[in-house]
């Protein structure tokens, strides 16, 4: 009797299929393949692009202007002063200029910024990585297809070759006048029921490799072998799914939206300078094109933010946020906990059934090969031969069935974990 080890997650030694195709192989091409992959590329060259522009805060920020204008009156001086006279400016005045300023502090806005749209990135790959995830879940079920198909076909071959072998037999009886033909056209009708069920588990292999087809976008050789899944020791503690992460990125981002709420009120100092050329320049009297130039530091200091809640409505909405991306994470554990528990119950039903399993196909096994000789000798019929054939088979089938499904729940496992 084979020893299942299902609490260290060892493979099923009954269901080794040798070295061939695996589920991790398939599952890296299938992502590789996936178009949402591709986007993970595209949205950190965005961020890229968006921090390096924010970046661009820090340097001098320029305009040039330039202005034309003419106005119904200026000032003028109306005082008469013998030998001196005070003309107007002209109603026609021009300016043209360059407006230089440097942030010497924003109040942490542009850091701020840039930890905001790095936060955004990271939350937009989040959800890609959740979906990606799917393509895993998908492949697994595929894949466990295969090699439930894979594992039937070799039961049916066995009997098949056992069918064979007694037609053959039965056959030869028949020509001797010692068996009656009704028993050979049951082990024949048997063998046409074999090979129906071997051309429908073909095309069910068939199915889940064009689905497999579909995800890696290559082609599998119905002829190569898929190995069971090595199932390592899982981590119950360690719950890496990428909802998770989804949601913790979430969290970051509201973190860093906080800060930025914060920074946009802090104090601005600012130096400037102006320099232009025109009519006038800074001497508002003068009839003449002149250079000039203005310089100095500029203080900004937000004060309405103290009085109409305009922040503090802000930060209440981000804590609301984060507590609402709290409890949908406690929800998500608490549901994924359930489901664990549900699977590690399965494991447990599925090592009892397939050590009962064992035990059952060896008691089948001695009625079948009791039968078989008794049809030789004539005592029993074909019918309560094949009866007894059947008995064994739906036996193994049994087995089939709780070994692959152990397998798939050990897996099962390690989805819900994101191991």
């Amino acid at each position: 009797m084979k020893k299942i080890l299902s609490l260290t997650f060892v493979l099923v030694a009954s269901l080794s299929f040798g070295q061939g195709v695996s589920l991790d192989e398939l599952i890296a091409r299938a992502k590789d393949h996936h178009p949402q992959n591709q986007q993970l590329a595209l949205i950190e060259e965005l961020t890229d692009l968006q921090v390096k522009q924010l970046a661009g805060a820090y340097l001098p920020q320029s305009s040039l202007g330039g202005q034309a204008t003419w106005q119904s009156e200026v000032t003028s001086i109306d005082i008469s002063l013998p030998g001196v006279s005070i003309l107007p400016p002209p109603k026609d005045q021009y300016k043209l200029t360059l407006d230089v300023q440097q942030n010497l502090w924003d109040g942490g806005l542009t850091s701020a910024q840039k930890a905001m749209a790095k936060s955004n990135g990271e939350v937009e790959k989040a959800r890609l990585n959740t979906d990606i995830y799917k393509i895993e879940e998908q492949l697994t079920q595929l894949y466990f297809g295969v090699l439930f198909a894979d594992k039937q076909k070799a039961n049916v071959q066995v009997l098949l070759a056992e069918i064979n072998k007694k037609m053959n037999t039965l056959q030869a009886a028949v020509d001797n006048g010692v068996a009656v033909k009704s028993d050979l056209l049951a082990i024949k009708a048997k063998k046409i029921e074999l090979q129906q069920q071997l051309a429908e588990i073909e095309k069910k292999k068939e199915a889940a490799l064009e689905g497999i087809y579909l995800l890696t976008g290559q082609k599998v050789s119905p002829i190569e072998e898929f190995e069971a899944p090595v199932n390592p020791m899982v981590e119950f503690a360690n719950n890496t799914r990428p909802e998770l992460s989804f949601l913790s990125a979430q969290q970051k981002a509201l973190s860093a939206s906080e800060k930025l709420i914060k920074a946009k009120n802090l104090p601005k100092l600012v130096l400037f300078g102006t320099g232009g050329y025109g009519r006038p320049g800074l001497n508002f009297l003068a009839r003449d094109f002149s250079p000039y130039f203005i310089g100095g530091l500029q203080l900004k200091i937000p004060l309405s933010y103290l009085y109409n809640g305009g922040q503090t409505n802000d930060l209440q909405q981000v804590k609301v946020n984060a507590l609402r991306l709290e409890k949908q994470k406690q929800s998500f554990l608490l549901a994924s906990n359930v489901q664990l528990a549900s699977q590690q119950k399965e494991l447990e039903r599925l090592e009892g059934l397939i050590e009962s399993d064992d035990q059952l196909i060896a008691i089948r096994e001695q009625i079948r090969m009791v039968a078989d000789a008794q049809l030789e000798n004539g005592i029993v019929t074909a019918t309560d031969y094949l009866e007894k054939l059947d008995q064994e088979d739906l036996a193994k089938k049994s087995k089939i069935i709780h070994e692959v499904q152990l397998l798939q729940t050990q897996r099962n496992i390690k989805l819900l974990l994101g191991q």
